[in-house]
């Protein structure tokens, strides 16, 4: 496996080079943001470590993207007050962090070996010059870290969570300024903090601490990373082409290596048009184009999956593909909804290995279960006997 993905031997560095993430003392503090009245004060170092390298900025950058901010706030909990961060130093824990990514966390958004040395190596490198990357990359370690502490240990927990909230709010706020300048100077590290930041969204709100996770249903929660997650695509869609086209590459390559597995979802998915179908013959009112689309994405999706497609971009792009009016239609509690999105629950089951994930799936199919009659129960078994869930009776 060539360790950037593009076969250049220089590229292989050895342990100790990759470990100096870094960089050197001396470096000027990051520029201050106007965006500063939503980002708590930072805590003073509490070392003399080196210092994140300021963003490039312009004048025409002085304004962030609001918009681009207020998707990544949703999924955020505002009971929780993140850590100060040290006014754009890096600290003890920060190399802490560091470590922690370089070591392990670095694969939570590996789909495969393939691509770990990007993750790993070059991902790193990139944050050095932009510092928004750099704080995404604390803050999905710091909550790694966070999820595999011991709950007899609830202050060193709590205090990794708080300063992985410091770090995403300041990740957000340093994307969200160079959202409307995105070019091939940060495409890669706008490309990578979004797959970072939805990562993240599911780690968080899939916490089990309830001083974090103040979300009482797997639906509400799933719905808020749906807004946050199609959010990203359109930091993405600007820069996909020049990802393509650069060191990134490897990364938006389909995987043809995964083992495949029998497809017994079909009959499910011409089930579910049926029954749109016949619901559109009934009433007037139901939304069959929305379902339609819908119905035929998750066809593709579940398809991919049984033909040994990457699990995680098969799940991510099912997001990004659903109409609009979908996701609203799952926070109304439309039955027919829930059942279709009971469906999907299957291929964030097959990510439970993962420990952003865990069970995610398990969650949302038994609060979907829990909204439905007996009735509309009944088009969910295909989902139960391809999960082996367990819905309470109503």
């Amino acid at each position: 496996m060539t360790w950037l993905g593009n076969g250049d031997p220089d590229a292989r560095q050895s342990s100790s080079t990759r470990s100096r993430v870094l960089p050197e003392t001396g470096n000027p503090p990051c520029q201050s943001v106007s965006i500063d009245a939503f980002i708590p004060p930072l805590v003073k170092s509490r070392s003399t470590t080196p210092t994140i390298p300021p963003a490039r900025t312009t004048a025409s950058q002085s304004q962030p993207n609001t918009r681009i901010y207020a998707q990544y706030r949703l999924v955020m909990d505002h009971s929780i007050s993140p850590c100060p961060p040290p006014g754009g130093e890096l600290n003890i824990q920060d190399l802490e962090l560091m470590m922690q990514w370089c070591t392990t966390t670095y694969r939570s958004v590996s789909r495969n070996s393939t691509v770990e040395g990007i993750w790993q190596g070059v991902v790193p490198r990139e944050a050095m010059r932009h510092p928004f990357l750099m704080h995404g990359i604390l803050a999905l370690s710091a909550l790694h870290l966070a999820s595999a502490t011991s709950s007899n240990t609830g202050a060193s927990k709590e205090d990794y969570l708080r300063t992985a909230k410091s770090h995403q709010q300041q990740a957000v706020a340093g994307l969200a300024k160079v959202a409307d300048h995105l070019d091939r100077s940060n495409c890669n590290a706008a490309f990578a903090l979004s797959s970072i930041m939805v990562v993240f969204a599911f780690a968080f709100q899939g916490n089990p601490i309830p001083t974090v996770n103040t979300q009482s249903n797997a639906l509400d929660a799933l719905m808020d990373i749906f807004q946050f997650t199609r959010g990203s695509i359109d930091v993405q869609g600007e820069i996909i082409e020049w990802v393509a086209d650069g060191e990134f590459s490897a990364l938006l390559e389909y995987d043809n290596s995964q083992p495949k597995m029998p497809d017994t979802s079909r009959l499910a998915i011409m089930s579910l048009a049926r029954r749109n179908t016949n619901l559109a013959t009934k009433d007037p009112t139901h939304e069959k184009d929305v379902y339609d689309a819908t119905i035929n994405h998750l066809g593709f999706s579940l398809d991919k999956l049984a033909r040994g497609g990457e699990t995680m971009i098969i799940a991510f792009q099912w997001i990004f593909r659903i109409p609009s009016r979908y996701v609203e239609l799952v926070r109304e509690r439309k039955p027919f909804a829930l059942a279709i999105l009971a469906h999907y629950a299957v291929i964030i089951h097959s990510l439970r290995g993962h420990w952003w994930i865990g069970e995610w799936g398990t969650r949302l199919i038994r609060d979907i279960g829990q909204h439905l009659d007996a009735g509309w129960r009944e088009s969910i078994s295909w989902v139960i006997d391809a999960t082996g869930c367990y819905i309470p009776p109503v």
